[in-house]
């Protein structure tokens, strides 16, 4: 087999040819290439930067967030000791206003008895001087003796639903 071996004068031109083409994209190239790499670097350092930042701040922001959601929740809870408070005092108004009716009603039925016992020896009285009364005349009316007269006033106060009745 033979070797292949290059010829100088194409190795030249080759060689020349590449180094020519290295220093076109060194003048030409390069530089916007690096500068457009060094523009997208601080593009992107930016954006972490801003993202780093907005996260701090949106931590921040939760932590006040939940500072003031506590807040509310205590002053909810407050709101609510508050109603219970004022209902469990309402409640104590009612009962004692219901206390007060009741002890005035039972005072006035208390009251009521009292008067109606006070009627009824009143009219017992009468009944008791109006039986007296018709035996007396009973007794006027004829003359008799101890043991009839007590018989006689015995039977009237049967007549009228005296005590023997009951």
């Amino acid at each position: 087999m033979e070797m292949v071996m290059p010829k100088l004068p194409q190795l030249l031109t080759t060689a020349l040819g590449f180094l020519f083409f290295v220093w076109i994209l060194g003048k030409f190239a390069w530089g916007p290439i690096l500068d457009l790499l060094d523009e997208r670097r601080g593009k992107i350092d930016g954006d972490y930067t801003a993202a780093e930042k907005n996260l701090a701040e949106s931590e921040k922001l939760k932590g006040e967030f939940e500072l003031k959601l506590a807040d509310i929740k205590v002053i909810q809870r407050e709101m609510v000791q508050e109603a219970v408070k004022r209902g469990e005092d309402i409640a104590d108004g009612i009962e004692k206003k219901a206390r007060s009716g009741a002890d005035e009603t039972r005072d006035k039925a208390a009251q009521d008895i009292e008067l109606a016992a006070q009627k009824a020896q009143i009219e017992l009285r009468d009944d008791v001087v109006a039986m007296a009364i018709g035996a007396a005349e009973k007794v006027i009316d004829e003359r008799l003796d101890d043991n009839l007269h007590r018989k006689l006033i015995t039977d009237y106060i049967d007549q009228l639903g005296g005590p023997s009745d009951a």
